[in-house]
């Protein structure tokens, strides 16, 4: 069996007195999807940002492909998380930008990819989480929630990323458009060979 590509041992998250994680373990392994489920307040997201670096853990040890997250320097932690796309709670998109902008953001942060063919990378990831075109010019405001959930999923795997993390993905879709959501998850990690946390 493969090594897994996500390893935490015996993870420990407090803020204060208040302990979120104790000796928590688990792996994820390639092409996995792993829900975690839990109400509000119970530590998923921390638990995520904890994997992905924006929460430094009180205790444990964190690998992703092998390699210990406190182990990494700034640049090689740079290169490992351009492997990784990630949806943040409520989306996180960039109000002042566009759609198709905030698609190209990690491209143009990560990459040196020309004008035109950021447009064309833009559009093929909208048209991949099933939004249409005419998405692109929009900005957030002017999206109802489950095109924000997507055009947030384009800008995830703009990077063609080979994991993927969501963090609360269908929060505030109604039972069909997180069924949706769901269906769609399934279907692209069959299609880009991705591991979802």
């Amino acid at each position: 069996m493969d090594a897994p590509i996500i390893t935490i041992r015996d993870l420990v998250n407090r803020f204060g007195t208040q302990v979120v994680h104790e000796d928590l373990s688990l792996d994820v392994r390639r092409g996995e999807i792993l829900g975690v489920v839990g109400g509000s307040g119970t530590g998923k997201s921390v638990l995520m940002r904890s994997i992905i670096g924006l929460q430094q853990p009180a205790a444990g040890a964190i690998a992703i492909e092998g390699k210990q997250l406190s182990q990494l320097s700034d640049d090689e932690a740079v290169a490992l998380r351009r492997r990784w796309g990630v949806l943040f709670q409520r989306g996180a998109l960039f109000s002042t930008l566009t759609v198709a902008e905030n698609i190209q953001a990690p491209l143009r942060e990560h990459t040196e990819i020309d004008e035109p063919l950021l447009g064309e990378i833009a559009g093929y990831k909208l048209a991949m989480v099933g939004l249409p075109p005419s998405a692109a010019p929009k900005y957030p405001v002017e999206l109802s929630g489950g095109m924000i959930k997507r055009a947030a999923l384009a800008r995830a795997l703009a990077l063609d990323p080979s994991l993927l993390f969501l963090d609360e993905p269908t929060a505030g879709l109604d039972p069909i458009a997180a069924s949706a959501f769901d269906a769609l998850i399934r279907e692209l990690r069959e299609l880009l060979g991705l591991t979802v946390f």
